[in-house]
């Protein structure tokens, strides 16, 4: 069971019963078994440690765990008796629960609520099995083994089993939880395959004593130990695979952002991960985080780290790679980061050229979170990851430079040309109107001829940085070539673009433009121009980008600079 008991008065129930039902079932059990002053405990301990080894080393078949520890626990129950079989059953359970690091101070609940399961499950076997006529002692070679009370203990111990963890899960844990699920069947099968390895087990050892626990023993913990190690190499496969996959899916996007969101999202889904961190290690003397991820919000803040700093630091000074199981181990080096909200952490470097270029370090809540293969995985992504990264950056600044005007540092007629056509193309969704204001700057070559040309250019720097800070985020403002400049309003109908428009020409002849003179005196001048303008709405003044902007081209020649310059105009048409 992997889930936790949060309830404090439940747990102290389960304490109340644990202590008054566990002895019981120690005495109970001990009653019922039948004395045998011939009892071989170094025997019983052998099979006791078989029995131990065993249930930490569970043969795994598709993700499920079959385990012969009943099977062992059948065998010595047919031949000791009641009190021993317990003995074995409880100490096998202890054993598997530390090898799965489940803290017994911590985590008293879980052994007190399966001690308490498994003991009174195994006094029912073991009542069910005399019942049916069941009888234990060494196995005589003119006899032939009943097996109906077998099957009879065996089915007892699967239904109780299946009943009881339910019953805890539900009500003690509070997950919600369905009563058959696939992990039944697999217990059954487990019961099953279980049954002949116990028999075997008995009749071996009543034949042949001591030697016939190793002839059963072995070759089981040998199988076991090898699909694991089979099992393990499977993992690894699989996550080769899946680091595979990733990585394609990392170099099919060309924006940094998407990139980041993809190798997030896979990773959270791949791991135990509560908490990410990307870091950035081009950024100075401290690492600057470009995506931060937490299971929940607000959990964690910001702090700035240095090299040899923290576990992130450490990894960006060495370039070697972190994995802690616990925070007792790593609790010096970074307690302040995590603020003790964390057990298990993997860092490691992302190298691109031979050089650091950035650190991925990733938390759980959880103890042994993390495993060797997931070590290997991250550090085989966190190259895919420095790449996939370096090839968008390039991208983005050559799209970026393919879109911009060198001069202005606005989007140019291009990307404004693409711009229109998705937005008549959305139009078609989502049936909202949008406008264009197409300006043209007066006289503008009486500005080169008196002031030089570069005071022009800066002229139109200042005049771009002006209509960027007055549209801001209601539309998108270009260079439209010379000295035009052109502007997209979203959801913007004609009668609020010529009053937006209007605006923008009075700020733009009311406030003057301090340059330089690079003819005559070399000094800064403050002159002042003034702007045509033409409107356009679509979509029913123009069917298309082109056509729209033709006729916001129209409206400012005709109604705007044939009419006196400095003026608004709106197409007609």
């Amino acid at each position: 069971m992997t889930t936790r008991m949060v309830n404090r008065k439940k747990r102290m129930s389960l304490v109340i019963a644990w202590v008054c039902l566990f002895p019981l079932a120690i005495w109970t059990a001990t009653q019922m078994t039948n004395n045998h002053l011939d009892i071989n405990f170094i025997d019983l301990g052998i099979i006791s440690l078989l029995a131990i080894v065993v249930s930490c080393f569970p043969i795994k078949v598709l993700n499920s765990n079959i385990s012969f520890m009943s099977g062992i626990n059948l065998a010595v129950f047919l031949y000791f008796g009641l009190a021993p079989a317990l003995y074995m059953t409880l100490l096998s359970l202890i054993a598997m629960f530390l090898s799965l690091k489940i803290n017994i101070v911590k985590e008293y609940y879980r052994y007190m609520a399966n001690t308490l399961m498994f003991s009174w499950i195994i006094i029912c076997e073991s009542t069910v099995f005399h019942l049916f006529g069941g009888e234990t002692g060494a196995f005589e070679v003119n006899e032939t083994i009943n097996l109906i009370p077998v099957i009879a203990y065996v089915g007892t111990g699967l239904v109780l089993n299946h009943v009881a963890i339910y019953f805890i899960v539900k009500f003690l844990y509070e997950e919600e939880v369905a009563f058959f699920e696939r992990d039944a069947v697999w217990d059954f099968v487990s019961e099953v395959l279980a049954i002949p390895v116990g028999l075997m087990l008995f009749v071996l050892y009543s034949q042949l004593g001591r030697p016939g626990i190793f002839y059963v023993g072995l070759p089981f913990l040998s199988l076991s130990i090898i699909i694991n190690l089979y099992h393990s190499s499977q993992q690894i496969n699989d996550a080769l695979q899946k680091a595979s996959e990733i990585g394609q899916q990392l170099s099919e996007h060309l924006k940094v952002n998407h990139i980041l969101d993809v190798f997030i999202e896979k990773l959270i889904g791949f791991m135990n991960v509560d908490f990410a961190f990307i870091y950035d290690a081009d950024a100075g003397e401290h690492l600057k985080i470009i995506r931060q991820y937490e299971s929940e919000e607000g959990l964690l803040t910001a702090v700035p780290i240095k090299k040899h700093e923290a576990i992130s630091g450490r990894v960006w000074a060495t370039g070697k790679s972190i994995r802690y199981s616990k925070l007792k181990a790593w609790r010096q080096i970074s307690e302040l980061f995590f603020q003790g909200k964390a057990q298990s952490v993997l860092s490691v470097p992302m190298i691109r050229n031979q050089r650091i270029v950035g650190i991925i370090t990733f938390a759980s809540k959880d103890k042994h979170a993390f495993h060797n293969h997931h070590l290997i995985i991250l550090e085989i992504l966190a190259n895919y990851l420095a790449v996939a990264i370096d090839n968008a950056r390039n991208y983005e600044s050559t799209k970026l430079k393919s879109e911009q005007c060198p001069l202005t540092g606005l989007y140019n007629y291009r990307y404004f040309e693409d711009l229109l056509t998705n937005m008549y193309q959305n139009y078609e969704y989502f049936r909202k109107q949008f406008s264009v204001i197409l300006l043209d700057i007066d006289h503008f070559k009486k500005v080169n001829d008196t002031y030089g040309h570069q005071s022009g250019n800066e002229v139109l720097i200042l005049l771009a940085r002006r209509l960027e800070k007055f549209i801001g985020e209601r539309g998108t403002v270009a260079r439209y070539g010379g000295e035009e400049f052109i502007i997209v309003l979203p959801e913007s109908g004609e009668r609020e673009c010529l009053v937006l428009a209007e605006q923008l020409r009075s700020i733009i002849s009311n406030n003057g433009f301090e340059i330089h003179n690079d003819l005559t005196d070399q000094c800064r001048h403050n002159i002042y121009i003034t702007a045509s303008i033409g409107v356009a709405t679509a979509p029913h003044q123009g069917e298309d980008a082109l056509t729209l902007v033709r006729n916001a081209d129209r409206a400012m020649y005709t109604g705007a600079k044939q009419q006196g310059r400095n003026k608004v105009a709106a197409y007609v048409g």
